[in-house]
């Protein structure tokens, strides 16, 4: 099953639950839990025909296997296998061990100051992660501005802020969302705005059962006009695959790396009545080039692969900024 999330996208698990055989009343906890993932599901899918999935032949198949269900692990397995069936990301269960220790993530992480990392911060029903956020004018004469998640708008907006402030004379900005999982969606826009100079530019539409919301950007007066070159990676999900892919489709940044993650549905993340944690989806993501980006991704303009041991010299920066000196000289 894809895990990746909005608020989440960034757990793989190594440890398993409690394998204590099952009382009558933990039997009790499981199946209202089990109850609940179905009636939420098909409650607030995004689409009312969930894909031509039939809901109710999932639940008379499953249900009985919870009931005869001899531990915790056998149930949630039955509940984390009734999500499959929906064949989407930012459909997950997790046992309080696997959200208390995950394992670590593999991948992308910039050569960037040690002072990167701000915080360790609680999300929601989360684990505490933490949060690198870097800065800085290359050597090129170009702003950089490097975020691992996006989470803590309070903390993270000020930083971003003063990099564009730092930029106003560089030739061009780069934003390096490599391995960033996402996050809270309206930071997408809150970043955004400032790229933009024309009013009512939209980087797409979070479509809902019951309606549509635009994420819409509003520019600010000190917004930043020049060359934008953002870098994603196959690590880059959600709020990531929001900003570029909508930034792209407005033809306001030209995209370096590798194809995102194609998981970019909204979700929420609740606790069940057994205790386990439930995310699910909301909504589906539609870019403003009318793109569906979940299982899809985004598509750099320049493919340019970074691959272990990470380290300096990286390529997909040097590909950045051959483009904005080339942009440059162009004019």
């Amino acid at each position: 099953m894809k895990f990746a999330a909005w608020t989440l996208a960034l757990l793989t698990v190594a440890t398993a639950g409690c394998r204590s055989e099952m009382t009558e009343a933990r039997r009790a906890q499981n199946l209202s839990s089990f109850d609940h993932v179905w009636e939420t599901v098909r409650d607030k899918h995004y689409d009312p025909k969930l894909n031509g999935v039939d809901w109710n032949a999932v639940r008379a198949e499953l249900r009985p296997k919870v009931e005869k269900a001899r531990n915790d692990d056998q149930a949630r397995k039955v509940m984390q296998d009734m999500l499959a069936r929906l064949q989407l990301s930012h459909y997950a269960i997790y046992s309080n061990a696997e959200l208390a220790q995950p394992t670590p993530r593999k991948g992308f992480v910039p050569p960037i100051a040690a002072d990167a990392v701000i915080d360790r911060i609680k999300f929601g029903n989360l684990p505490e992660m933490p949060l690198r956020v870097h800065h800085e004018v290359l050597p090129e004469n170009v702003g950089y501005f490097y975020l691992s998640i996006f989470i803590n708008p309070i903390k993270v907006m000020p930083q971003f802020r003063e990099a564009i402030a730092a930029s106003r004379e560089t030739d061009g900005f780069i934003l390096d969302l490599r391995h960033n999982p996402g996050g809270i969606g309206g930071m997408a826009m809150g970043i955004g705005n400032y790229f933009v100079a024309q009013p009512d530019a939209k980087l797409g539409e979070m479509i809902q059962r019951d309606g549509t919301l635009s994420f819409v950007l509003n520019p600010q007066t000190d917004s930043y006009t020049k060359p934008l070159a953002i870098l994603i990676d196959e690590g880059s999900a959600s709020t990531s695959e929001i900003l570029a892919g909508g930034l792209k489709d407005l033809k306001r940044a030209r995209i370096f790396g590798t194809r995102s993650a194609g998981m970019a549905l909204p979700s929420l993340i609740e606790k069940l009545p057994n205790g386990d944690t439930f995310q699910y989806a909301v909504a589906n993501y539609i870019s403003t080039g009318g793109q569906t980006l979940e299982g899809a991704g985004v598509t750099p303009d320049e493919v340019v692969e970074y691959k272990e041991p990470y380290g300096p010299p990286d390529p997909v920066i040097a590909a950045a900024v051959k483009w904005i000196q080339s942009q440059k000289e162009n004019k």
